[in-house]
């Protein structure tokens, strides 16, 4: 699968690749003898870049027939790329605890015998859960529509 700017995703591969040479603890991306080649790397921006554009952003789309949300009737933001590039790695290097799966499902509490592990209760429910990547949802939620629209 190969990219094509904003009609699959909102980062080239070259894009990625700069910003993984300059991001602290990218090895997963980086390293010579374990990083993904660039099919699969394309594969994790282009469905990183589809989840962040199930978001509702401020403002409106450049043309109303394309695909994707961006570009839009501004500059394309940089915390847009950069999310798009943390849900990328989230996706490669996520490997679901048993206690982030028991956390995902509601689960409060576990007893084993006399050992026992309590979660906190869930603090985000909606578009909250669409990213694996608490980074990539900090940056995204910035430009997000926030509110109600009434007449």
């Amino acid at each position: 699968m190969t990219i094509v700017l904003y009609e699959n995703s909102f980062v080239t591969l070259e894009e990625a690749e700069a910003y993984f040479d300059e991001r602290f603890d990218s090895d997963a991306w980086t390293n010579q003898e374990s990083k993904p080649d660039d099919e699969t790397k394309e594969k994790l921006l282009i469905t990183a870049s589809k989840k962040v554009n199930m978001f509702d952003f401020v403002g409106n789309q450049a043309d109303s027939s394309q695909p994707m949300a961006f570009p839009r009737d501004f500059e394309m933001p940089q915390d847009i790329k950069d999310a798009v590039c943390e849900e990328a790695y989230s996706l490669l290097t996520d490997k679901s605890s048993v206690h982030k799966q028991n956390q995902e499902n509601n689960i409060s509490s576990i007893s084993l015998g006399a050992g026992s592990v309590s979660y906190n209760a869930p603090s985000s429910f909606g578009e909250d859960k669409l990213l694996c990547s608490p980074t990539a949802l900090y940056l995204v939620k910035k430009w997000v529509k926030k509110g109600f629209y009434t007449e």
